[in-house]
């Protein structure tokens, strides 16, 4: 139990931690495009690296926003056959799902390596901003981990309290 209270503790800091980056994320997405609009249609001189690091921030806020998302069980589901079941098939199908999530996760947390040596290899960047592309790469293998251990952490708790839905642990941000 006293481990279960520290994990608990931990994913609940991360998460915190995540949902500020997000809001930081989004703000920025925000800034730059209003930016880029006013430089292209008022001052007539187009930004070219605003489209560039606002589609990064999209990315980077789909993929941990996607990771709090595993930790509440918030994805789209259709739970017509399941909510005619009893408990204990709920909890079996929802372990089950989240096992092939997982197995699903565990492929994507891989799959960037041979983006990121070839990157490395070929020094590529990106293009307006010139940022070293294995970075970005790097990141995509983050979002994943972020949501593999949200992912754990929600498995945690439906063994340990038979949890089937999302409704349960609704906070706001």
């Amino acid at each position: 139990m006293f481990i279960l209270r520290i994990l608990e503790r931990f994913s609940d800091y991360v998460e915190k931690a995540i949902k500020v980056s997000i809001i930081l994320s989004m703000a920025g997405i925000v800034l730059f495009v209003n930016l880029a609009v006013f430089f292209r249609y008022v001052l007539s001189d187009p930004l070219t690296w605003t489209t560039e690091i606002s589609s990064y921030l999209l990315v980077y806020t789909v993929l941990f926003g996607a990771s709090i998302a595993l930790r509440h069980n918030q994805f789209v589901k259709v739970e017509a056959l399941s909510n005619l079941l009893p408990n204990y098939l709920k909890i079996l199908i929802v372990l089950l799902s989240q096992l092939v999530i997982a197995l699903f996760l565990v492929v994507c947390i891989g799959s960037p390596s041979m983006l990121i040596k070839k990157a490395i290899l070929t020094k590529t960047v990106s293009p307006a901003l010139g940022i070293p592309m294995a970075n970005l790469y790097r990141l995509l293998r983050i979002g994943f981990i972020f949501m593999l251990f949200f992912l754990c952490v929600s498995s945690v708790e439906v063994i340990k309290g038979g949890m089937v839905s999302g409704d349960d642990r609704q906070e706001a941000i």
